[in-house]
């Protein structure tokens, strides 16, 4: 058994699905194979941004560990020099990224090398921490615990690397699609280390983009469906709307709503085991996300009456889990 779960949960995927939707409506090339690939490819990005980030962690620790050894043989080391705090550089969860075999044959693989990078962005970066309050109550707070090198590691990703505008340049100027997964990618990391356990070591696995252990990847199938199905059905759920809007004018509608509906409603008539209540709420989250300001009440209400008919219509079947509102 896996230590950890899939890495992208059903949200993390419909924000994909979302993404591809919207790109391929303002694109008008209506090549449906084409997005499907376009899909996966992105899924695959993100997952490489994901692991350039854990990388990169694990880089500013290296720095950190030949800046000690420099200094240590300096002309006139300082009592500091010799007998530096190495706490940040023995911090067990980085430690156990730089020697985990799944996270170098991954760095192998999209060829991820920091050294033309050394000398500035990982040296600033560095540098940077080294003044963070979190880096220096860290430093001094007399923990040695792997809880405690965890707590400083989600301390950093909150408010460093999400935060800071020259990391999310370099990630972006990188690769143009890491541009748009930044943030995402930011959380999917706090995530793995949050969920960490302390026997993460060398021959642990990361966490896959899918449940690889379904017979049927149901989660590849989930995005590929859920992609194809919303774009089929658009004239179809087009209409649907058009026909219980009240007080609005369906042309003036933003983009991003119609299709938070559609996949909604592709989810109500297409995939049998999802409850009604969790599609719709977790459509409203992704309003709030992606959407404009009134967007959260306008699709609540829009889900609301649609789940409604479809049901008094016979065209909402649920089975299963799906039977059960959660």
């Amino acid at each position: 058994m896996p230590i950890f779960a899939i890495m992208l949960n059903r949200r993390f995927l419909r924000v994909k699905v979302l993404q591809e939707i919207y790109s391929y409506h303002q694109s008008n090339d209506t090549d449906l194979a084409k997005a499907e690939r376009h899909l996966q490819e992105s899924v695959d990005n993100l997952y490489e941004l994901f692991v350039c980030q854990l990388s990169f962690l694990v880089e500013v620790k290296r720095f950190a560990e030949r800046r000690i050894e420099e200094n240590r043989h300096k002309h006139f080391p300082t009592e500091e020099d010799l007998n530096p705090n190495l706490k940040f550089v023995n911090n067990r969860v980085i430690n156990a990224l730089e020697n985990n075999n799944h996270l170098l044959g991954l760095e192998d693989k999209y060829k991820i090398n920091w050294a033309d990078y050394r000398d500035d962005f990982i040296r600033s970066n560095y540098n940077k921490l080294l003044e963070s309050t979190e880096y220096q109550e860290y430093m001094g707070n007399g923990k040695d615990s792997f809880a405690d090198d965890k707590a400083f590691l989600l301390s950093v990703i909150d408010t460093y690397m999400a935060e800071d505008s020259l990391i999310y340049d370099f990630f972006s100027d990188r690769k143009l699609s890491f541009n748009s997964d930044y943030q995402l990618a930011v959380f999917l990391l706090w995530k793995f280390i949050n969920e960490m356990p302390a026997s993460f070591n060398e021959s642990s696995k990361l966490p896959p983009v899918y449940n690889t252990d379904a017979a049927d990847n149901e989660d590849k199938a989930f995005v590929r469906q859920l992609l194809e199905k919303t774009i089929l059905h658009a004239e179809e759920y087009r209409e649907l709307v058009q026909d219980n809007i009240s007080n609005w004018d369906y042309d003036r509608l933003a983009l991003m709503d119609k299709i938070l509906i559609f996949m909604a409603l592709t989810e109500f008539i297409e995939f049998h085991s999802i409850p009604v209540k969790v599609t719709i709420n977790e459509y409203i989250e992704l309003s709030k996300l992606y959407s404009t300001p009134d967007s959260r009440r306008f699709v609540n209400g829009m889900l609301d009456k649609l789940s409604s008919q479809l049901k008094a219509e016979g065209k909402l079947v649920k089975t299963g889990m799906g039977l059960i509102d959660k």
